[in-house]
């Protein structure tokens, strides 16, 4: 079994916390993705993990054997870089096969777990050649190569397709989903791109200033964000945020968004008073042309075929992105009426939490 559970961890460096008692349990066989923006402390998780890092405080258990104290070489772990870090001077044979050499394995066994990675990554006809005569993504696969031999408990990938262009991130995002189902094996990737996170992950851990936002399915994230700060990091284009202030609190919450459209949005109100400030967010796509609703300034308008982005502007100068028919008929310049559904949109409160959605009436028979 190759769970991996963090218990607490936190990290210093001298006074700085980086990391906030961070636990998670991460599940034999799942691919889960460390995503936030940079400096928020998810490559220092995982290089914690890997070993390469001391833990403050805090300890980790893979396949349920308590490993904080031990060597990177113990953890039953294997990391591909950021960097390919390949030697040039050597084929691509011995640059995989190079931690099996360091092992002193057997030729045959050696042989045969090279064969099988080469096989998996499509790289067999490529065994014979040098880094300097691969593309990027061959070269990648070379480095993930390297970790496969070792048949690791766990594999991390701290960012790992960084260094290629757009088309072959998206290449290589297929094929390590494929890999992660070939090889059945537990694997914690870091990004900053919540692409990647969103068409990869099963679980997906955002992190936010050294801690855990929330730690669930992609679709839980897209559907459910915990706090502002996921709901505008989860998602492309990102969601709109309009000010709002609540105007009463009896079967929902009732409130003026700023720009004087108003609307019941069925959450629970909690401790809401008439007069609170709060934010209403609606994603892009959740929006459409309409008689009623928010009146957008139209500024950009971006034509992608089967879509249209529009940029503009909604109240105050509040910016808004609205993600609609590519056929539709609007113009840079025109206002337009975009309509809102309650249903589809979330509220936030100063702090940034999110009202629960009301429970939906129980059918009577």
């Amino acid at each position: 079994m190759a769970t991996l559970d963090l218990n607490a961890i936190s990290k210093s460096f001298g006074t700085a916390k980086v990391l906030h008692d961070i636990s998670l349990a991460i599940q034999d066989k799942e691919f889960v993705v460390f995503v936030g923006p940079s400096g928020c402390g998810k490559s220092t998780l995982l290089r914690i993990i890997a070993g390469l890092e001391e833990a403050t405080s805090g300890s980790i258990v893979i396949g349920g054997k308590d490993v904080s104290a031990a060597h990177p070489v113990d953890r039953g772990i294997s990391m591909v870089f950021q960097s390919y870090a390949l030697y040039p001077h050597l084929s691509v044979f011995e640059n995989i096969a190079f931690p099996l050499r360091v092992q002193k394995m057997p030729a045959a066994e050696l042989k045969a777990r090279v064969a099988r990675a080469a096989e998996i990554l499509q790289l067999t006809d490529k065994l014979q050649l040098k880094p300097g005569q691969l593309s990027g993504g061959q070269r990648q696969r070379v480095a993930i190569g390297r970790s496969i031999v070792r048949n690791p408990k766990v594999f991390l990938f701290d960012e790992p397709l960084s260094n290629l262009d757009a088309a072959l991130r998206g290449d290589m995002r297929v094929e390590l989903s494929q890999l992660h189902r070939e090889l059945d094996a537990t694997m914690v990737y870091v990004t900053h791109d919540q692409v990647e996170a969103m068409t990869m992950a099963d679980r997906i851990v955002v992190l936010n200033g050294g801690r855990v936002e929330q730690f669930g399915t992609p679709m839980e994230l897209y559907h459910h964000p915990a706090t502002k700060f996921v709901a505008s990091f989860i998602g492309q284009p990102n969601m709109n945020f309009i000010p709002a202030t609540v105007i009463g609190t009896e079967g929902g919450l009732a409130v003026t968004l700023d720009g004087g459209h108003q609307m019941v949005l069925p959450v629970d109100a909690g401790s809401a008073k008439v007069g609170d400030a709060v934010e209403v967010g609606i994603r892009p796509e959740d929006v459409s042309v309409g008689t009623e609703g928010v009146n957008v300034a139209v500024r950009v308008l971006e034509r992608l075929g089967g879509i249209s982005i529009a940029y503009g502007t909604v109240g105050e100068n509040i910016r808004f992105c609205a993600s609609l028919g590519g056929n539709t008929e609007v113009r840079e310049g025109q206002t337009v009426t975009l309509s809102l559904a309650p249903q589809d949109c979330h509220v936030f409160d100063a702090n940034g939490n999110v009202f629960r959605r009301m429970a939906a009436p129980a059918l009577v028979a």
